[in-house]
């Protein structure tokens, strides 16, 4: 009864990433290598050409080697190996010495060693299914592709197979080509969710949504206690336009655990769009509360507030963490400051929200948007030369300086100062060719400019 060996597993883990603005995935690989091991098989038929036997007279050396790889003694079986020339060893005992190599991490002995193998029985599939899982571990996608498909090409129905393939076609050659290997690992593995997500992925991928869906129904269906699954449903449902479903997904997801900030913050926004502003306000005091403040959150929040004309909500979010202001850097006190300012002049208190902007610049002087709105907002309290000034101040940052020129263009215009504002448009136009639309005011206000030294001539 001939010997045989197994092939060293390599398990490929495909984690699906979801964040439920946008969907998409990134794959990671965790290799696990298990011990060769011989097995004493029931005789199967005639010998095929795709396995590989020890030889008759290997029998008594093989019997010693799998005593020393149950004991995990590999270094022994190699030197053991090593005592006799490559072509002296039948192509699985040759096959042994190269999943040997390939245990110890000796990459390029075990990819000589394999080459060697296939260049006696190019038809080997489990010395093609290693050689693909060697190269995968060397990051070479492409020679791994290549002997997984040669491996499937003479016999493989590993679903392990099935699934690296479809993994490196997914990263490499585009959704389409990785659906059909993903199926068939699915098909002879249905429960594996490494397979159930590498699917989903390339569905999703292939912007095959209502597929998609249809299996996440499913996965659904047998495991609703998984947050990742309504997480995945959130994503698509958002590709997908479907807002009110992705909220709901959210909400499911952290009812069972979730507590991701990001996507914390992305329930609040779904909930301001729905018009459920008591949810969204509750997430966003949650999500504030439980985390280190970060004002970028903070001033998204405020921006999406204002955005609803939720002024008052938007006061009582920064009083909240008013008693924070002292931990905060310069330019976060900044940008709270100038937060209370625009909140104060909306709500019609310009004493109050030049107080504020006041105290923004205090703590950032150089903050090009602060400039920008308390000079839009003195120019409309009739504050002209105070305006113009912080026009100026704004115009030196790289950020705000196209905004900065062209208000104060605006404000000379309101003021009929047209041989400024002349200057300025050309100033702009030059620094600006993109504007083309200056061009015409340009005309404009030279007319308007030589009708004015006509009349004063």
């Amino acid at each position: 009864m001939p010997l045989l060996f197994k092939p060293i597993t390599v398990i490929l883990l495909l984690v699906t990433s979801l964040f439920v603005t946008v969907s998409s995935y990134a794959a990671v690989m965790e290799i696990e290598l298990a011990k060769p091991t011989f097995v004493l098989p029931q005789f199967t038929g005639p010998y095929r050409e795709r396995e590989a036997s020890v030889a008759p007279e290997e029998y008594e050396m093989a019997d010693r080697l799998r005593s020393l790889l149950e004991n995990n003694q590999r270094q022994q079986v190699l030197q053991q190996l090593a005592e006799f020339y490559d072509i002296e060893l039948s192509p699985a005992m040759l096959a042994l010495k190269a999943q040997v190599y390939f245990t110890l991490e000796m990459y390029d002995e075990a990819l000589t060693t394999y080459k060697a193998v296939l260049s006696r029985k190019p038809e080997l599939v489990r010395v093609h299914a290693d050689l693909g899982q060697l190269y995968l571990i060397r990051n070479d996608l492409e020679n791994a592709r290549k002997h997984f498909a040669k491996a499937i090409e003479f016999g493989s129905n590993s679903a392990i197979i099935h699934g690296q393939l479809g993994y490196i076609n997914l990263t490499q050659y585009g959704s389409f080509s990785a659906i059909a290997a993903y199926q068939q690992a699915i098909a002879l593995e249905p429960q594996n969710p490494q397979w159930q997500q590498g699917l989903l992925a390339a569905l999703t991928q292939a912007k095959m949504y209502p597929a998609a869906m249809a299996m996440l129904e499913d996965l659904l269906k047998q495991h609703p206690e998984l947050p990742e699954l309504w997480l995945n449903k959130a994503a698509l449902s958002l590709s997908m336009g479907e807002s009110k479903e992705a909220l709901i997904a959210i909400e499911m997801a952290m009812l069972l655990g979730e507590d991701n900030s990001k996507n914390i913050k992305i329930a609040a926004q779904l909930h301001l769009q729905l018009n459920s502003f008591d949810r969204a306000l509750e997430l966003i005091t949650q999500h504030i509360n439980r985390t280190k403040l970060e004002m970028p959150v903070l001033n998204e929040y405020l921006m999406w507030l204002g955005q609803i004309n939720m002024w008052t909500q938007a006061d009582e979010l920064l009083d909240d963490v008013a008693p924070q202001l002292t931990t905060m850097s310069t330019a976060d006190q900044c940008l709270f400051y100038a937060h209370k300012a625009r909140i104060q002049q909306v709500q019609n208190n310009p004493k109050q929200a030049e107080h504020f902007y006041n105290l923004a610049l205090d703590k950032n002087p150089a903050d090009g948007e602060t400039l920008l709105s308390f000079a839009d907002f003195s120019a409309a309290q009739k504050q002209y030369v105070q305006s113009e000034l912080l026009y100026v101040r704004a115009e030196a940052t790289k950020e705000t300086e196209k905004q900065a020129i062209l208000g104060r263009i605006q404000l000379y215009i309101n003021l009929k100062d047209f041989p400024s504002a002349l200057t300025q448009l050309k100033r702009a136009l030059l620094k600006y060719p993109e504007l083309f639309e200056l061009k015409e005011k340009i005309d404009t206000i030279e007319n308007i400019v030589r009708a004015q030294t006509q009349l004063s001539s």
